[in-house]
Order: structure tokens, then sequence, then C-alpha cells
């Protein structure tokens, strides 16, 4: 090797023909032979300069409108038939929160108005699997609220009964 340029060229490297700039203008040391540029073909007259994407409206012009294609437009159809099942079942996980003095109730309502959310973005298959575990977790929390409710019932009678037969003694 006898130029540190040397292992550049090889690899297909360091400058392109005729350097880079105008013809004749800042090429590698030692210069080289003015040539078109070495970037392709030169556009046609009157052209915008090849490899470039199309012109750009001028500055406080509107854009054109963007092309069709996924993300772009409105949501899919909302189904109001759906929403009205989501609102129910928010309403059922609410009530079994409250009543049943149980806190999962609010996880099922939590995931309920989620998949009223994602209804109303059009998003049909996450809607359906939220509103799946919300009612998955709204049925348990009633159960767990109605097993604790039966046993705290039971737990205050033996109790009731403790006391009295303490009492009397």
């Amino acid at each position: 090797m006898t130029s540190a340029a040397a292992p550049r060229e090889a690899q297909g490297g360091g400058y392109p023909p005729g350097g880079y700039g105008p013809p004749g203008g800042y090429g590698p040391p030692g210069g080289a032979p003015p040539g078109p540029g070495g970037y392709g073909p030169p556009s046609p007259p009157g052209a915008p300069p090849g490899g470039y994407g199309p012109p750009v409206p001028p500055y406080g012009a509107p854009y054109p409108p963007p092309v069709a294609g996924p993300g772009y437009g409105p949501p899919g159809p909302r189904d109001p038939e759906f929403k009205k099942r989501a609102q129910l079942w928010l309403i059922i996980a609410a009530a079994s929160s409250v009543l049943c003095t149980c806190l999962i109730g609010v996880i099922g309502a939590y995931f309920c108005y989620a998949a009223m959310q994602a209804s109303d973005q059009g998003n049909r298959e996450d809607a359906e699997n939220k509103l799946r575990w919300g009612k998955i977790i709204t049925i348990v929390g009633l159960v767990v609220g109605v097993v604790l409710s039966i046993f705290s019932v039971i737990y205050a009678a033996k109790f009731a009964e403790l006391v009295t037969s303490s009492l009397t003694s």
C-alpha cells in the first residue's frame, strides 16, 4: 500500500469520479480529472435534480391530502350494541364493588371502561378482549363478595351467640 486512501478505494469507498461539488471543484488531494460527478446521469433540462422527492408546495401553501392507507381516516365502524353491553357490565362491576365491599369489582370496571374506549377508537378485537376480561373479573368479584358476606354473617352470628352466652353465665 502506498497511500492511506488505498484501503478505502479497494473496498469501493473513496471519492466519486470527478470529486465532490462542481466539476473541477473540491476533489481528492492531488486532483482528479473533471467529470460529471458520479451520482448518476444528469437530469433533463427543467426537471429537479435526480434523487429528490416530489416538489414541495411554496411556503404558506396548504399541503396536499395524504394518500389513503393504514392509519389514515376515521376509525372503523362503531357498534352501539357493544357499547351498551360494556356500559351494562361497567354498572354491574361498580355495583359489585360497592355492595359486596370487594375491590375486585373496581378492576372489572376498569376493563369495561377500557373496552368502551377501544370500541370508540374502532379497535374491535381489543375491545372484545377487554370486555371479556372485565366480565370474568366482575363475576369473580361478585362470587368472592357473596362468599365473604356469607362468612361475615355466620361469624357475626357466632360472635353474638358467644357474647350472649358469656353474659348469661
